[in-house]
């Protein structure tokens, strides 16, 4: 009862040489588009970067310029200023002079047309104590 052992062959899958040459072309394509979009993704990003960095930028500016704005109206000439200019506020011994100028550039004809801003001019009041003195 001596079995011979006999050899299984198995069958080989050679790949041919078209079959790997459509194999790498695959492979490649492959490749080239993942390349591809992440190019594209580290593109759009470093381009974001950019924007946010110019955003950064203008922010800070405008930071330390409402800080500057924020100094000066701390302090008691920036609040009166403030008050003169936004509130049109004037100590009680100033008289104000509202100027109007009603010509027209061209011949010198009153304007139909809405009047120049007013600006007022702050005088000291005339009527005060120390105008009375002989």
């Amino acid at each position: 009862m001596n079995e011979e052992k006999v050899p299984v062959k198995r069958k080989r899958v050679r790949f041919s040489t078209e079959i790997m040459f459509i194999l790498s072309v695959v492979f490649c394509v492959a490749l080239s588009i993942t390349y591809l979009v992440r190019y594209n993704n580290i593109r759009t990003l470093l381009q974001r970067e950019a924007e946010l960095r110019e955003r950064i930028e203008a922010l800070e500016r405008e930071n330390r310029h409402l800080k500057q704005n924020l100094e000066m109206l701390s302090t008691p000439e920036g609040i009166e200023r403030l008050a003169r200019e936004r509130l049109g506020l004037v100590k009680p011994e100033e008289l104000v002079i509202y100027t109007i100028n009603e010509k027209n550039e061209q011949g010198g004809q009153a304007a139909p047309a809405a009047p120049a801003p007013q600006t007022p001019v702050a005088v000291p009041d005339q009527a005060s104590p120390a105008a009375e003195a002989p």
